[in-house]
């Protein structure tokens, strides 16, 4: 239930003391056992610990540098110091950085019994962390083995007779949120007195959910509270689901799995849409969208005698149509999936051009990507367009181009890469650029950038392991040695600390 992580320089008695926590208490987890802050810190984001408890001196960086880091970031941490001076001057400094616990080293297991049951005392008067941490296991049916007292405790505060449900989606395609990660549902100014608000974390990082818990709940009351999510999200392109329950502990995972789909079944073409699925009934209806009739046979023809100027002005007529403008994002790609099958069937020498536009998943991007309707009827016609020339073989010198663009970014992969850069430097509309890398490759521009750049760290965390991880990260090309950190487990399954300590395990 608490997240505590230990610092400690001499390995066995790292090990010893992790082991003690372990068994005194249930309700600690110990996320993250560290040889010295460095490491604890470039992790800290992936584990976010409830509780340090750290040694002071120590090589790279000492404890208390550790605990003033963490302390500006995250002032509601338990820090304690672990240590085996007895130095005043230190121990007044850990005390002006809100150190509350000291202890000597090694600790016995009567010591770190009494200093997790005082840590844990004081963490259960911060009564938004236990509530954010029991709605986290309940959203993600997580076992919890916790005791009898904090059990109580959670009864306590969930006390309301209905709670509202909220989850916002926008697309990771845009990774708008890279620049924007402040956004998120502000219901605080439609609560009433007497109600709460909770914010649980999202499954990645373009989701948002909260909960509000209230006396009573009317349909016409989330209808309001969905406008007022919706006008203080923060964002312009985005898709919000409500739901309502009573128990929070056995209805609350099934009902957010479905607003996260509906969230998505229903995005918008633009703009933020706002939805309430009925109780008992699917989230969302996707029926196929309709081509008329005439509309449907001209671009069968213009296909079939590879009119590409005709094919695509008679695409976009289909594009402006009432059922396409107000239609999801999710509907555009299945009804466009199903007439390229149909094509297919049709023009059997379109299948294998055809069937790369399915595989490669470059339908979606095209889609996923545009951050409003217009943006995205010019990349899906973009693509189409490209999808001609591949059928007529204009599209040949795309590959020496493709080529040429790995090999700058092979040797340029320690400068701030972006896509645009690249299409202005290679002349080329980023989009496309997008879509014929990844045609080539299998990926896109930017992911391979990442790949070049995670294989250059792990060689220089082999060939080099007196290198700091940040040292690493700017080498590389990260400026930010988190983010490094993130990225790194992301791609790898591995923290860079947990990659150097495994010097046996076969490596590219």
């Amino acid at each position: 239930m608490f997240r505590i992580v230990v610092v400690e320089d001499e390995p066995l008695l790292l090990q010893s003391i992790a082991d003690k926590i372990r068994s005194i208490d249930p309700d600690f987890k110990i996320v993250g056992e560290y040889e010295n802050g460095e490491y604890a810190w470039m992790e800290w984001d992936l584990v976010k610990p409830h509780v340090l408890l750290t040694d002071i001196y120590m090589p790279v960086m000492d404890g208390l540098s550790l605990i003033e880091l963490a302390r500006r970031k995250y002032p509601d941490t338990q820090f304690a110091i672990l240590t085996g001076y007895r130095d005043f001057e230190y121990a007044r400094k850990a005390i002006d950085l809100g150190v509350s616990d000291f202890l000597l080293k090694p600790p016995s297991v009567e010591q770190l019994a009494r200093f997790l049951a005082a840590v844990k005392a004081r963490l259960m008067k911060n009564q938004a962390l236990v509530e954010t941490e029991w709605l986290t296991q309940w959203a993600y049916q997580r076992h919890v083995d916790a005791s009898e007292p904090l059990r109580m405790r959670a009864e306590e505060y969930f006390y309301h007779a209905h709670y509202a449900v909220f989850c916002a989606w926008t697309p990771p395609e845009q990774e708008f949120y890279r620049a924007q990660e402040e956004w998120g549902l502000d219901l605080k100014p439609c609560l009433n007195a007497g109600e709460n608000i909770y914010v649980i974390p999202g499954t990645a990082v373009n989701q948002r959910i909260a909960v509000i818990g209230v006396h009573r709940l009317t349909d016409e009351r989330i209808g309001r509270l969905l406008d007022c999510a919706a006008s203080g999200l923060g964002i312009g392109c985005a898709c919000i689901a409500a739901g309502t329950l009573r128990k929070l502990p056995s209805e609350l995972q099934p009902l957010l799995a479905k607003l996260s789909q509906a969230a998505i079944d229903g995005f918008p073409l633009e703009g933020v849409r706002t939805l309430f699925p009925e109780r008992g009934k699917p989230a969302f209806s996707l029926p196929l969208l309709p081509i008329p009739e005439g509309l449907g046979r001209e671009l069968d023809e213009r296909l079939a005698k590879m009119r590409k100027s005709e094919f695509l002005h008679k695409l976009d007529i289909v594009f402006h149509t009432e059922a396409w403008s107000a239609a999801t994002r999710v509907q555009w790609i299945a009804t466009l999936r199903f007439r390229l099958q149909d094509w297919m069937r049709k023009m059997p020498d379109l299948s294998p051009k055809a069937a790369d536009l399915v595989r490669n998943r470059e339908l979606e991007e095209a889609v996923w990507q545009a951050g409003d309707a217009a943006e995205m009827s010019r990349n899906v016609k973009e693509l189409f367009g490209a999808f001609f020339d591949s059928l007529d073989r204009e599209g040949e010198s795309d590959s020496s181009r493709t080529e040429e663009i790995k090999r700058y970014l092979e040797s340029h992969y320690m400068r701030n890469i972006g896509l645009t850069e690249l299409a202005d430097r290679f002349g080329m509309n980023p989009s496309y650029l997008g879509r014929v890398f990844k045609r080539r490759y299998g990926h896109s521009p930017i992911d391979c950038l990442t790949e070049i750049r995670l294989a250059e760290a792990k060689r220089l965390i082999r060939e080099k392991p007196r290198l700091l991880f940040k040292d690493i990260a700017e080498m590389v090309g990260y400026s930010d040695p988190f983010y490094f950190s993130k990225l790194f487990k992301h791609w790898t399954g591995q923290t860079p600390r947990e990659y150097k300590k495994q010097p046996n395990e076969p490596r590219p």
